[in-house]
């Protein structure tokens, strides 16, 4: 039998298919298919490209795809409604990205996830199976964390430097070198003119790591308030679906928790270990794409163990994704 898994975020989307025996087959790449943010036709170019790359002709037993995006009942009608393009004969689920993190990070079949790259979701799984997510609306919802927030309020503190309202920062330095710019009346007049798009932006936000590790009290605060509300986002999930006082996994997820430093982690740990003295913290050590095949398999009833993650070769680790 033959399990494809796809990991659909904002910049990019992979997919990896496996055998019964647990062996990879087949693997794909393509850019971001978030079609809140790149719109549906390009959402669905970049799946086509990344299954069809993995695939080769053939044809999966089950198929699960991991959205970003995949957040209310209408998304899913959307993606399932131009998904279905794929020829994949009904055999497909859609789940949304972050759940595709716990399955692959979690030694149980619940816990909670967070996932904070360009964006930022949460969700929690209960013992007895109950699911709640985040909507994950960004700032209509309460959503003030990833690496586009990340990168905003660090352009923000620079041109704040620069103009006298804030305080000195490193940061001006570092975003004028990043951007290419000689001062910032030439950064304001190119954002102005469309002319830095926002993968430009948010690859400002690992300039926030790395001024806090050259002593920058501004980027510190900022890598703080981030691993508090990342932290506090876990607390809420755990409190959600009843987990607060169990043996479980809070799995983190995303470029975000790559950071230069300690400082986020450290952050995350003491909120979470405020409130829960009993769960497990980690990253996810393995590519999230691994949870959206494992997910594939479960669909009907081929549940690889543990012991799968394992068995995955050093291309399927994490990175240092900053």
């Amino acid at each position: 039998m033959l399990f494809l898994g796809l990991d659909g975020g904002g910049t990019k989307t992979t997919t990896l298919l496996i055998d019964s025996d647990k062996q990879i087959i087949g693997r794909g790449h393509a850019g971001g298919s978030n079609y809140h943010s790149v719109g549906i036709e390009a959402a669905f170019a970049s799946v086509k490209q990344a299954v069809d790359e993995a695939l080769q002709g053939r044809q999966p037993d089950a198929a699960c795809f991991c959205m970003a995006g995949g957040d209310l009942p209408h998304d899913f009608d959307t993606l399932y409604s131009k998904l279905n393009e794929l020829n994949l004969n009904d055999k497909f689920t859609i789940r949304n990205d972050v759940l595709g993190a716990l399955r692959a990070g979690s030694r149980f079949p619940y816990g909670v996830a967070v996932v904070c790259g360009t964006s930022f979701n949460a969700a929690g799984i209960s013992k007895t199976g109950e699911e709640f997510r985040l909507p994950a609306l960004g700032p209509i919802s309460g959503d003030i964390a990833g690496a586009r927030r990340l990168a905003t309020r660090a352009l923000g503190a620079a041109f704040r430097s620069w103009d006298g309202r804030g305080e000195p920062t490193l940061l001006a330095e570092l975003i004028l070198k990043a951007l290419d710019a000689p001062d910032f009346p030439t950064v304001a007049s190119r954002w102005g003119k469309g002319e830095i798009d926002d993968s430009q932006l948010k690859s400002l936000a690992p300039l926030v790591f790395e001024a806090n590790e050259a002593g920058d009290a501004v980027a510190r605060q900022y890598i703080y308030e981030q691993g508090v509300e990342l932290g506090t986002a876990a607390n809420a999930m755990l409190d959600k679906v009843d987990l607060t006082d169990s043996d479980c996994d809070v799995i983190l997820g995303g470029s975000v928790f790559y950071g230069k430093g300690d400082l986020l982690m450290n952050t995350i740990t003491q909120t979470i270990r405020a409130v829960s003295t009993t769960v497990k913290i980690k990253r996810l050590e393995v590519l999230p794409v691994t949870g959206a095949v494992m997910l594939a398999a479960d669909s009907i009833g081929a549940s690889f163990d543990e012991t799968f993650v394992d068995t995955l070769p050093e291309e399927m680790k994490i990175p240092a994704m900053f």
